[in-house]
């Protein structure tokens, strides 16, 4: 065949490939700005992992509106972020959530990205199996397995009427891969599934769904602040996983780069519940 006859079919063959539904290009994905003009939802907004988020996504071009059960809270984070709006969502009460989601879309008038933060630990540390209580397991359930489903329900029904190829991440915790005797790991597995069915159900609209699993943070939940040791025995590199830290990898995994991580779920844990199950 001579070089002609070639130069010809290469570029007979672009054309079809171009006129096809199936083409799909090359994309070309820059670091900087990697949610602009994207819109996110945060759950847990105010807290230390969730507050952490929305300054990442701030930072990166996105629209952020923070949700919390307390608007004093949020409107003291909301100044510290310099930026982005809030919203009332309380897990705990079903009816509720979806007027809170309606609103949080009334604000851009659209949600791209949902990130699932909001999560509670039991009101006292239990040592064992015997020791847990209905109070603690309902409360636990309702919020980090209850109120997470049906949050994401609200806003992937927004998503697929309004035909948008969104992103979801939930935050679990390394605890999903060890004994779930307690209420909050059980609760954590109950999250590890939700998003392999989530992902199985959404990726068909263009909705991509995924987790990240931290071990021990180092939050003011937890008692620190800046300047504080976060030396850790929990796992092997011998420190705590730092909010920003997951911050920065919950932009990547909601962002263009992410498209093609369905349904996973990304521990940062320096080992423990992936190759330490202490």
């Amino acid at each position: 065949m001579s070089a002609l006859r070639k130069l010809k079919r290469i570029i007979t063959g672009t054309v079809v490939a171009l006129k096809s539904k199936n083409y799909v290009p090359i994309q070309h994905t820059v670091n900087d700005d990697l949610l602009k003009d994207k819109v996110a939802l945060i759950t847990g907004g105010s807290g230390g992992i969730g507050f952490a988020i929305a300054k990442a996504f701030l930072e990166s071009g996105c629209k952020v509106i923070i949700a919390g059960t307390n608007e004093k809270k949020l409107s003291s984070k909301l100044e510290e972020l310099g930026g982005g709006m809030s919203v009332i969502l309380n897990l705990s009460f079903i009816k509720g959530i979806e007027e809170s989601v309606s609103k949080a879309i009334a604000i851009y008038g659209h949600i791209d990205i949902l990130v699932n933060s909001a999560g509670i630990h039991s009101t006292k540390v239990f040592e064992n199996f015997m020791e847990v209580e209905e109070k603690d397991y309902d409360s636990i359930m309702d919020i980090n397995l209850k109120g997470t489903y049906f949050v994401t329900q609200n806003v992937a029904k927004h998503m697929v009427a309004n035909k948008i190829h969104g992103h979801i991440l939930n935050i679990s915790s390394s605890t999903a891969l060890e004994p779930a005797w307690s209420p909050y790991r059980l609760s954590k597995w109950g999250i590890k599934g939700m998003t392999l069915g989530f992902a199985q159900q959404l990726q068909p609209y263009g909705i991509i769904v995924n987790a990240i699993a931290p071990g021990s943070t180092a939050t003011k939940l937890l008692g620190f602040k800046d300047g504080d040791s976060i030396y850790s025995a929990d796992n092997e590199n011998h420190r705590l996983t730092l909010p920003s830290e997951i911050a920065e990898y919950a932009k990547l995994m909601v962002s263009s780069l992410g498209d093609m991580i369905v349904g996973d779920t990304l521990y940062i844990s320096g080992g423990r519940g992936t190759i330490d199950r202490r």
